[in-house]
């Protein structure tokens, strides 16, 4: 900024002085109006312009301005010139008096006093001296930058040089103040006996002095020997030299490092490293962290932006985490690996490649120090490109899927997915008629995947898994892979084309839609299942013969929907009416029993001789389909009418529940023809949003679990079995500021103006001395209900859950409040709860964060300054005692 300011500067210092010499034919004398007192109550209008004298508004001198100067002043403009026949002219001075200004494009100089002195060749400005002490100090602005202020301005019109004295300015988030500022180079500025600080006020509570500063470009300060001060008061903290940057703006440099005490690291330092800002499109970041105790960590990532194009970023860590000796029994070792890259690009070719990567051991996924991390059971990583051919309706996709589950020990990958699909053609359409047939449509819709499962062996089946095999070995080594599963092959292909033939008719009379399909699907595997008679512990062993396999489905279906309305006028207060609608919907679905063809065999189940149907190819149904589904959706809508201000009726529609039944009956089941019905809900009222499901069974079980065909009717004389239900509630309060008049006094209050709430800087108590107990606060509360009743010999589980998800609050103006925590009902004890409260100390800020309870528990206190770039440095951190509550 003050690359751009000083100029400026100059240039109306020297343009008011070549303004104001005027030709001594047109000097005329001013009355001196200093020897009285000036009438301060008039305005402040010009008493002297250019033109007033008659002057061009360029000066008819060398190098002429190209715009006019506009200045005023409040009191006088006094001329003092030589005698005309002196050929040396030492006292010519051209002087404004009382709040003079200097307008020029756009750049205003403002003092008590502005000075022209010849013998000097100088330009002053300075404040004017009163009984009541100095006034109108001087003060530079320009259109678009910040202004500063200082007690003297001085430049030299022959040397093109100038000062400026007792100069305070603002750097971005921080200020400047020096008793002397120059322009020592192009684009440099100079300032001696110099401090920066970010806080407000002629005596900040803490600055960096130094006996030289250089501001460069005005992005990037330099120092000598730098100190710090509080109070005024200097420390032992001293730097031989210093650097900051002073504008916004990724700058390479090194990251902030923190330390703490972990159980698995000891004593910690993190986030030892360095980031760099490589171009304007590009950066990274390398960082570390090592403990006492033997472990450590190391971190890589970069980022990559390019406008319309492509965006993405790619993370490594890796680490070895020691838990003792090598001489102890329980010594455990282990590396922990993470992968993570997000990739999103554009083509020109209406074509996008996209990737979400987030792969990790399981000893990554219990040290991660973010809760959500810890607490999550699964990751998910997908890498796809699509390409699209608009004008003829096809499009293309390739895409990539990996699944880890670690509460099961299990991964899943698709490597790769292949899709292809052809929008939907009118092979018979003619003209604008729309005929019956007309209306026919075919499309095509293509896939073959590539699956891969990892999961160690069942020793309950006699085999020993070699756990020492891990994903990434499994994936790539064919024998490692057997070693760890049982399993002699690694992948499974398949693919899969389906043709659906469709229409859609209307029949408006009764609003009735009718949608008839005609699909045939083909199915291609890599191999063959088969399933032979059951083992000793009565499951049926499966095995899989090498080579291709192919199925064909043919399925016939009609779909018939419509909607119904009922409207009730009731009319209480502001409500104006209830309406129910009502979308009942049935599907009527044939496929034949595939046995016919081959693609349905049947197995002996028990020694009494019944047998079991299994598809040579998955997603064959083993038994003849004539399927009757049914749905019905229900919404009841309110609608209230209020008055505004102007009498206006405004009436406004609400969906207060919505509630959906689903169900079928399969004919072609001779075993369990019923399929389980669910209901569903939802439903917004006085803020509050609910939610909830239910599963049912219409069939008994046994004590093993098993589904026998025996009802669940002719079991217990009830109609269903409950499966499954959920349900959840959720709102988020939130209250505005109250009036200023609900306040209560409180000790301790702080200057009038002060700015309150670290949260929100623009935030103004509305008294001072006083607490507003109306302050901003908002909260999200929850409550979640999940319960699955007794399957056989199993027990039922249930889980309630009160959460409260996140409640900020602002409890005075200087103390915030922000929280998090959870109650089990059942297990009646507290989920992760974190706790933390932030104290705005005008220009340092004090946070605490507290985390009681959770996989990960901690304390820690840190203090630094609240604002600017120097917050990342000027901090303190009290060690962290982190404890890891969780299993290694």
């Amino acid at each position: 900024m003050l690359r751009r300011l000083i100029p400026a500067l100059l240039l109306v210092f020297s343009a008011a002085a070549a303004e104001a010499q005027v030709p001594d034919s047109l000097a005329r004398p001013l009355p001196d109006s200093l020897l009285a007192p000036p009438d301060t109550t008039l305005p402040a209008t010009p008493i002297a312009s250019s033109d007033d004298y008659g002057v061009p508004l360029s000066p008819a001198v060398d190098g002429g301005l190209e715009a006019p100067i506009e200045f005023t002043s409040r009191d006088s403009l006094r001329i003092e010139l030589a005698p005309r026949d002196s050929t040396d002219r030492p006292n010519d001075r051209v002087s404004l008096f009382g709040e003079a200004t200097a307008v020029y494009e756009g750049a205003t100089l403002m003092a008590g006093v502005l000075e022209y002195l010849a013998s000097q060749e100088e330009v002053r400005a300075r404040a004017l001296d009163s009984d009541s002490g100095s006034v109108g100090l001087p003060t530079f602005t320009r259109e678009g930058d910040e202004s500063f202020t200082g007690r003297q301005f001085v430049y030299n019109l022959r040397t093109e040089r100038g000062r400026v004295t007792g100069v305070r300015t603002t750097l971005e988030d921080g200020y400047l103040l020096a008793d002397i500022i120059k322009q020592c180079g192009p684009n440099e500025i100079c300032a001696a006996d110099a401090a920066y600080t970010t806080c407000e006020g002629e005596n900040p509570l803490y600055a960096l002095r130094a006996g030289r500063i250089k501001v460069v470009d005005g992005k990037r300060v330099f120092t000598g020997p730098v100190r710090l001060e509080l109070l005024g008061l200097p420390t032992p903290l001293w730097l031989p030299f210093g650097f900051f940057p002073a504008a916004e703006g990724r700058r390479s440099g090194p990251l902030q490092v923190s330390y703490r005490q972990e159980s698995d690291f000891g004593l910690t330092l993190d986030n030892v490293g360095w980031y760099w800002a490589i171009s304007d499109y590009l950066d990274a970041q390398v960082a570390g962290k090592i403990g006492t105790l033997g472990s450590f960590e190391v971190r890589g990532q970069t980022q990559y932006n390019r406008r319309y194009a492509y965006n993405g970023r790619l993370g490594l860590s890796y680490g070895r985490i020691r838990r003792g000796e090598r001489s102890d029994p329980d010594f455990q070792a282990r590396t922990p690996f993470s992968l993570n890259w997000t990739h999103n690009q554009t083509f020109a070719n209406q074509s996008t490649l996209s990737g979400s990567v987030n792969l990790r051991t399981e000893s990554q996924q219990r040290l991660a120090t973010d809760i959500s991390d810890q607490v999550s059971q699964s990751t998910r990583s997908s890498l796809s490109y699509s390409r699209s051919w608009p004008g003829v309706g096809r499009s293309l996709s390739v895409s990539s899927e990996i699944y880890q589950d670690f509460a099961q020990d299990q991964t899943t990958a698709t490597l790769p997915r292949i899709s292809v699909s052809q929008q939907r053609i009118f092979p018979f359409k003619r003209g604008r008629d729309d005929a019956w047939y007309e209306k026919i449509h075919i499309s095509y819709t293509g896939r073959a995947d590539n699956s891969f499962r990892f999961a160690y062996a069942d020793t309950t089946g006699g085999v020993i898994p070699d756990s020492t095999v891990n994903v990434l070995e499994g994936l790539l080594s064919p024998s490692a892979f057997t070693r760890a599963t049982g399993l002699a092959s690694r992948f499974d292909y398949s693919a899969t084309h389906t043709i659906p033939i469709q229409a859609a008719f209307r029949v408006p009379r009764y609003n009735l839609s009718l949608t008839p399909s005609l699909t045939f699907t083909e199915r291609w595997a890599g191999a063959e299942q088969q399933f032979t008679f059951v083992d000793s512990l009565g499951r049926a062993v499966g095995s899989e013969i090498p080579g291709f396999t192919s199925a064909r489905q043919v399925s016939a279906s009609v779909t018939g929907s419509t909607e119904l309305f009922g409207t009730f006028p009731v009319r209480i207060g502001a409500l104006d009416g209830v309406r129910h609608v009502v979308r009942p919907s049935a599907t009527l679905r044939y496929e034949p029993d595939y046995a016919a063809f081959g693609f349905v065999r049947e197995v002996q189940r028990d020694a009494a001789g019944n047998t079991r149907r299994y598809a040579t190819v998955n997603g064959i149904p083993t038994t003849t389909t004539r399927t009757l589904s049914f749905g019905v959706e229900n919404e009841f809508l309110t609608r209230t009418a209020r008055a505004d201000s102007t009498g206006e009726i405004q009436r406004t529609t609400n969906r207060v529940l919505s509630l959906s039944l689903r169900g079928g009956y399969n004919f072609g089941d001779d075993e369990r023809p019923i399929q389980d019905p669910s209901v569903t809900f939802n439903s917004q009222i006085y803020g509050f949003t609910l939610q909830g499901n239910a599963g049912f069974s219409a069939y008994a079980t046994s004590a093993t679990g098993d589904n026998p065909e025996q009802t669940h009717l002719d079991a217990t004389g009830r109609l269903l079995r409950l499966t499954r239900a959920s349900a959840s509630a959720s709102r988020t309060f939130g209250r505005s500021r109250g009036r200023s008049e609900d306040v209560r006094p409180i000790l301790g209050a702080r200057t009038p103006d002060t700015i309150y709430g670290p949260a929100d800087p623009a935030y103004r108590a509305p008294v001072v001395g006083f607490v507003d107990y109306a302050a901003p606060i908002s909260a999200s509360l929850g409550a979640n209900l999940s319960f699955q009743p007794a399957i056989g010999s199993g027990d039922s589980r249930t889980a309630v859950t009160l959460a409260l998800n996140q409640i900020s609050a602002q409890l005075t103006p200087n103390w915030a409040f922000t929280g998090s925590t959870g109650f089990d009902v059942v297990a009646r004890k507290f989920t992760i709860t974190r706790i933390g409260l932030q104290r705005d100390l005008d220009c340092f800020e004090m946070r605490i964060d507290w985390t009681p309870i959770g996989p990960v528990t901690g304390f820690g206190v840190s203090l630094g300054v609240k604002s600017g770039y120097l917050s990342q440095f000027l901090r303190l951190d009290a060690p962290r005692s982190v404890r890891r509550t969780v299993p290694f």
